[in-house]
């Protein structure tokens, strides 16, 4: 993959623009999330319910099951409220915890260890051999969120230098040596 040593200054400038764009839409997303209970309570019905309705196709938004503010559900349950907050926090840590120009994949095995401790909570739970709670839900989704910004902002990060290689390459103007990035030959 690519070495840190050969990232050229626009490659960073890229990197950042990836981070903040993700960053930005990830903060968007939560606030839909909690702009469905702040809606309902204010009386925007209509607004509300519409943000209720269309994430309902990725949650089953069981009231008992989630967050509430100003007295109404949030627009997801606490596993995928967990979810969302962990990806924002994981990619507000990431740049401290790892070089955005380090385009190198973790091993998926951290993902799966990261996915484990909320397959076990679902799971006891679902064959009643413990009964999950709000915190355990929230936790083990937040912990997944985490991972998984690490894996989504590498990827796209690396796509977007991808792209841009490609499009160089035709260009005429560069030509990428096959299988690196930040290398050209003229």
């Amino acid at each position: 993959m690519q070495n840190e040593a050969h990232i050229t200054s626009q490659e960073q400038h890229r990197a950042v623009i990836v981070y903040a764009a993700l960053l930005l839409l990830s903060f968007g997303w939560l606030a839909i999330i909690f702009a469905a209970p702040m809606l309902m309570a204010n009386g925007h019905l209509l607004s509300a319910m519409t943000i209720y309705r269309g994430l309902s196709a990725i949650c089953h938004q069981i009231p008992d099951r989630s967050f509430h503010w100003h007295g109404f559900p949030l627009a997801v349950c606490s596993r995928c409220t967990g979810i969302y907050v962990g990806f924002v926090i994981g990619l507000m840590l990431y740049p401290f915890a790892r070089s955005l120009r380090n385009q190198t994949m973790p091993a998926r095995q951290w993902l799966i260890v990261a996915s484990l401790p909320m397959l076990i909570d679902f799971g006891g739970g679902y064959l009643g051999l413990f009964k999950n709670t709000f915190v355990s839900r929230a936790a083990t989704g937040g912990l997944l969120g985490v991972a998984f910004s690490v894996y989504i902002l590498t990827g796209m990060i690396s796509v977007i230098e991808e792209w841009q290689m490609t499009r160089a390459g035709r260009n005429g103007s560069l030509h990428p040596l096959p299988g690196e990035y930040g290398k050209f030959r003229g």
